[in-house]
């Protein structure tokens, strides 16, 4: 395994436990909202299954492409945050 695994590997576990822990602690409007989107997602889900099977086929690949990018984009931004608060720390003299 390289450095670059490493970081990636370090970086998934670091978020995902973050979010683990922000989901333990969700206000009930945001609580409300994640509830809504698990039954969307199951509505989602049946009104997918009805389609032909190649349409079946472009949604779900959309769907999980899009996830894709949003979990690649989640790992770009807590990496830039990290660098942004490193610049920021240096800039107030605290490093």
């Amino acid at each position: 395994m390289d450095k670059e695994e490493i970081f990636e590997m370090a970086i998934r576990e670091l978020t995902e436990n973050a979010l683990v822990q922000r989901k333990e602690n969700l206000c009930e409007d945001e609580q409300k909202i994640y509830d809504e989107v698990r039954a969307l997602s199951t509505q989602a889900r049946d009104l997918v299954k009805e389609l032909p099977q190649e349409q079946q086929e472009i949604l779900t690949d959309y769907f999980e492409k899009t996830n894709l990018i949003a979990d690649h984009e989640c790992a770009f931004l807590y990496v830039q945050g990290a660098k942004d608060c490193i610049g920021l720390l240096k800039k107030l003299g605290a490093l």
